[in-house]
């Protein structure tokens, strides 16, 4: 009989202004009186409960609200047990009897009749789970430990409020942290210089029902071999189902998941890397100077009002560090406390934990916390020896005193500073203004002289550039935007500006409306020639004696501008947006431009100096004048990517 150990910890600690409670305390054995760490205790028709833990041993607070209901107990291979609240006396013994069901056979079933099988499960999900807006509260755990040391990098809790869509897609959705606190080493990034994403969005990126991971999807059945087991899960019979990917596959990981046999809901899955996966996972992390030796997810779904729902993940990763030759632990840990299924509304969006958020960086400090007198979780998890430990133990781990180090609260910082920088690349399009037929003459001096005759259409003028930003908080950032023509025509800008976003589509995938003013300084010209230059001349202060120069005709402009724009989340890092400008020039002047063309890019020298200087003599339409009709249109587009650490 394969067995799994399946922990679900949890037992609200509810406010004691809201609600009386009781607190039952117990034991769990079987009938020859051992102990059964790991068993699970609920209060049946709700999500409150808890676990036995190393010892057999539990203890859960009752609302009021639920003082007529019944305890349920189970534990794997066992008979489930009810017990009625309203008659408990505590401390409550518990001896369950073993199930002597057949449990763990192996079923022959055609391949055929097998992959039918797991079709019509993938195309129930629509009906066995969630079909309209939900928010959730839990609790998440998450902890980088050093087992050589005995020591904790970090350790950290949070309260968290997730909002998810419904199951007949697979949008995304949204985290909120309602309390945080951590406790960390002051000395973590001499262990580690890995900052560790996502993990506040476990129950929305690792929900493989939700995401269809692709060992569930019909469309890749052909990348695995499946095996099918009779089996019990919680004291009820299953379908166990076991995948390894065919040899001539690349997948990463390999598992077990769990299906109701009425309703073929998914129940819990369980999943490793393989060869390939360790193998793509360690170019990832070689950089850091980490190697993964292996990774196990776990997570399970529970019944409620109907629905199946996201009740528990975890995520333990074992990894080397090369650096230091030492061992290393990261620990990720969700669980749900509460459901409402009802009028559910997405997360308002300046509440909104980013997918790309470092909960290392972003929680609380134990000192700063307000949560620090409280214990949401009241169990042992046997899950990993790593997070053995009671309640009290989690209380001396988050109050841990620790040496600060020179130089550690400026890495804190800066690495919070860093983390609100934001990088936009894109190209950007704009029509020049066709001039009329124009020629000019520029002569630096005695005994140089360029002539060049010019004449142009309308085109459209690409140009390429960066944006640096900061964010100041969910909504307004400050930016600094550069960008250069792409082509022969000079185009240059440079501008400071204040921005503002906000969400249009606040579930699934977020679109999110960008606006923003700046103020700009730009050049911007037509090319009239390249020339050479065979003796020394000064223009505009600088002295140039260049083999090969450049000459432009056109405006030096400064003004403000007004951007309106939709920015879309792609991955965690990156996101796609489009974005129209207009700019309003509270200054121009007609200048021409002056650009070396040889020598080491870096020392090339410009300068520029106004149509009316002595030197020059220009043309249109044969009159000489000191302005060019030369200009480009205020309008102008830009299509980029922002990357966000």
């Amino acid at each position: 009989m394969a067995k799994f150990h399946f922990i679900i910890i949890f037992s609200i600690f509810l406010s004691c202004n809201s609600f009386a409670q009781t607190i039952i305390t117990g034991k769990i054995s079987d009938q020859t009186n051992q102990v059964l760490p790991g068993s699970s205790v609920y209060i049946k028709g709700s999500y409150i409960g808890t676990v036995s833990n190393s010892q057999g041993n539990f203890n859960i607070k009752i609302p009021k609200i639920y003082q007529s209901s019944k305890l349920s107990i189970s534990s794997i291979g066992y008979q489930t047990k009810e017990v009625s609240l309203n008659k408990l006396i505590t401390p409550l013994f518990v001896k369950l009897q073993k199930d002597t069901a057949q449990i763990n056979e192996v079923l022959v079933m055609p391949k055929d009749t097998l992959l039918a099988l797991l079709r019509r499960a993938y195309g129930k999900i629509k009906d066995n789970y969630p079909d309209v807006d939900t928010r959730m509260k839990g609790f998440y755990r998450e902890s980088y430990y050093n087992p050589d040391k005995n020591e904790y990098l970090y350790f950290g809790e949070a309260i968290v409020d997730v909002f998810k869509t419904p199951y007949n897609n697979t949008s995304e959705g949204q985290v909120k942290v309602v309390e945080s606190r951590m406790n960390k080493h002051p000395l973590y990034h001499n262990y580690s210089s890995v900052m560790w994403y996502g993990g506040l969005h476990f129950p929305l990126t690792s929900d493989d029902v939700k995401r269809r991971a692709s060992y569930l999807s019909p469309n890749d059945f052909k990348k695995y071999d499946y095996s099918i087991y009779k089996d019990k899960l919680d004291n009820q019979p299953v379908y166990r189902i076991e995948y390894t990917p065919k040899e001539n596959k690349k997948a990463s990981y390999k598992g077990k998941f769990y299906l109701d046999i009425i309703s073929l809901a998914y129940l819990y899955c369980e999943r490793t890397y393989t060869d390939y996966g360790l193998e793509k996972r360690n170019k990832s992390l070689s950089l850091h100077g980490l190697s993964v030796t292996q990774r196990t997810k776990r997570l399970k779904y529970k019944y409620w009002n109907g629905k199946y729902y996201f009740s528990y993940i975890s995520d333990t990763e074992n990894l080397y560090n090369t650096k230091t030759q030492s061992d290393l632990i990261q620990y990720n840990e969700y669980l749900t406390t509460d459901i409402n299924s009802k009028d559910a509304k997405p997360i308002p969006f300046a509440e909104q934990a980013e997918l790309r958020d470092v909960f290392y960086l972003k929680a609380k400090d134990i000192k700063e916390s307000n949560w620090q007198d409280q214990t949401l979780i009241q169990a042992d998890s046997s899950l990993t020896k790593l997070m053995e430990y009671s309640p009290n133990e989690s209380e001396s781990l988050l109050h841990k005193e620790h040496k600060l180090p020179k130089g550690y609260q400026f890495k804190q910082k800066l690495m919070k500073v860093l983390t609100n920088i934001y990088t936009d690349i894109y190209i950007g399009a704009k029509s020049n203004i066709s001039i009329a037929p124009a020629n000019i003459i520029y002569s630096p001096s005695p005994d140089l002289s360029f002539n060049k005759s010019i004449d142009t259409n309308n085109n459209q003028e690409l140009s390429w550039g960066i944006k640096i930003g900061y964010k100041l908080n969910s909504h307004f950032d400050i930016n600094y935007d550069w960008q250069e023509a792409i082509g022969k025509n000079i185009s240059k800008l440079e501008s400071l500006g204040l921005a503002y976003e906000t969400p249009i589509i606040n579930r699934g995938r977020q679109l999110l409306l960008m606006c923003g003013v700046n103020y700009f300084f730009s050049q911007e010209g037509i090319h009239v020639g390249d020339f050479k230059s065979a003796s020394n001349f000064k223009a505009g202060g600088k002295k140039f004696n260049a083999d090969k120069i450049a000459l432009y005709v056109g405006q030096k402009k400064q003004g403000v501008s007004f951007d309106l724009g939709l920015r879309s989340k792609l991955k965690k890092f990156y996101s796609l947006f489009v974005m129209g400008g207009y700019q309003f020039n509270l200054q121009e002047q007609d200048r021409l431009f002056i650009q070396e063309k040889s020598g080491f890019f870096l020392t090339r020298k410009k300068a520029n100096i106004s149509l009316k200087n002595s030197s020059i003599k220009y043309f249109e339409d044969g009159v000489q004048t000191s302005t060019t009709s030369f200009d480009t249109d205020n309008f102008n587009l830009k299509v980029g990517i922002r990357v966000m650490l």
